[in-house]
C-alpha cells in the first residue's frame, strides 16, 4: 500500500461518512432513536476517539495507545461512549474533525516503506501490516458505522 493511496481511500470513506451525517437534521444530532441507541453524537465520539488513535501510532511510530485495546471489544466501545456521553455536541463535533485532520497530518509523515513493513515500528507484532490496523481503524470504521447514522437519520424524520 503507498501512503497516497491509503490516504485517497481514507478522504473517500470520510466523504461518504459526511454524506451520512448530513442525513440526519440537526435538532436530531443528540436524539437517541430508542433508550439503548447510540445517537449521532455518540457515533462520531466513537469515531473520533479511534482517529484519535491513530494519531499516536502514526506520529511515534510506536504502538502505545489506549490501555483500552486490551478490553473485550463491547467493553472498549462501553468506555468510549461513557467518556464523551457527556460532552456537548459542539465539542464532540469538534474533536471530530481536529482528530481526523490531525490523523491525516500524521499519516502523510509515513513513508510507503512504513505502511508496510512492521519492524518499522516499535511493538508492532511483525505479522501485522501497519496499514490495515490504520485503514481498519479509519475507513473501514467509518463504514460500518454509515448504516447506523443512516437509519438514525430515517428515524429522525419519520
Amino acid at each position: 500500500m503507498r501512503v497516497d493511496c491509503l490516504i485517497e481511500v481514507i478522504e473517500a470513506g470520510r466523504e461518504y461518512l459526511g454524506y451520512a451525517i448530513k442525513s440526519v437534521p440537526e435538532e436530531k444530532r443528540d436524539w437517541k432513536p430508542s433508550p439503548d441507541a447510540w445517537s449521532l453524537k455518540d457515533i462520531l465520539a466513537h469515531i473520533a476517539w479511534h482517529d484519535d488513535q491513530m494519531i499516536e501510532l502514526c506520529e511515534t511510530k510506536d504502538l502505545v495507545g489506549s490501555s483500552w485495546w486490551d478490553l473485550p471489544n463491547d467493553e472498549r466501545n462501553d468506555r468510549i461512549f461513557e467518556q464523551y456521553a457527556d460532552m456537548p455536541l459542539d465539542e464532540v463535533l469538534r474533536f471530530f474533525d481536529e482528530a481526523y485532520e490531525r490523523m491525516m497530518s500524521a499519516l502523510k509523515t509515513l513513508s510507503d516503506e512504513d505502511l508496510n513493513d512492521a519492524k518499522r515500528f516499535t511493538d508492532v507484532p511483525e505479522d501485522w501490516i501497519p496499514w490495515r490496523m490504520i485503514s481498519n481503524n479509519t475507513y473501514e470504521h467509518y463504514i460500518r458505522h454509515i448504516g447506523q447514522i443512516r437509519a438514525i437519520g430515517k428515524a429522525a424524520k419519520a
